[in-house]
C-alpha cells in the first residue's frame, strides 16, 4: 500500500498490506509538515495526538512512553502518570513485565510481538499495520491474554505505537499457555 503525506503529498514509501493489498493509498503525515503543523497551529503534542482520534502511544528510542492519546487513555483505563515514563509492557500490565529485570529484559521478552514492532520501526524507519500481539496478564492470580493489533510509523525520533483493537481473553484454561 503507498503511503503518501496528506498535507504536502509527499512520498512516504509503501507499507505491505493484508488488509489492502491492491495498491490503495493511505495517508500520514511527514515529519517537515508534523512539525510545521504543530509550530503553525500552537498546538501542543498531547492535543495533536488526541485530534487523530485513534488511541495511540508516543514510544522514545529507549522504549519508554513519553505521552498518551485521550483515546488510548480511555482503551487502557489510565491515567498519563500511570503512562508516562513507563516501558509498554508495564502499561499494557504484562505478567513478565513484572518479572526481574522487567518489560524488556527478560527471556520471555524477544518474543514479545509489541517489542520486536516498535524496535524494528525504529531500526528502520519501517511502518507496520495491524500486527498481532499478544500478552499474558495475571492480577490476583486471575491469569486472561490481551489480544491485540498494533501499528507503528516513525516520524522523527520517536514512534507512534497506534492501538487498533485490544479485547481480553478471560479464563485461559488449566494448562493452556498464554503466549
Amino acid at each position: 500500500m503507498k503511503r503518501v503525506c496528506a498535507w504536502c503529498g509527499k512520498d512516504l514509501g509503501t507499507v505491505p498490506s493484508v488488509v489492502h493489498p491492491d495498491g490503495l493509498i493511505t495517508h500520514g503525515i511527514c515529519k517537515e509538515c508534523a512539525f510545521h503543523l504543530r509550530a503553525q497551529a500552537g498546538m501542543p503534542l498531547r492535543a495533536f495526538l488526541d485530534g487523530l482520534g485513534v488511541p495511540v502511544l508516543l514510544v522514545d528510542p529507549e522504549g519508554n512512553i513519553k505521552t498518551a492519546s485521550r483515546d488510548a487513555r480511555k482503551i487502557l483505563s489510565k491515567d498519563l502518570p500511570e503512562i508516562e515514563g513507563y516501558r509498554p509492557g508495564e502499561v499494557f500490565e504484562c505478567a513478565n513485565a513484572m518479572l526481574p529485570g522487567g518489560c524488556g529484559k527478560t527471556s520471555h521478552c524477544s518474543g514479545c510481538a509489541i517489542r520486536r514492532t516498535v524496535t524494528d520501526t525504529f531500526e528502520t524507519g519501517k511502518s507496520h499495520e495491524k500486527v498481532k500481539a499478544y500478552l499474558k496478564q495475571e492480577t490476583g492470580g486471575a491469569r486472561q491474554r490481551l489480544s491485540l493489533l498494533i501499528s507503528t510509523e516513525k516520524v522523527g525520533e520517536v514512534v507512534l505505537l497506534r492501538i487498533d483493537e485490544m479485547r481480553v481473553e478471560d479464563n485461559p484454561q488449566p494448562g493452556e499457555e498464554i503466549p
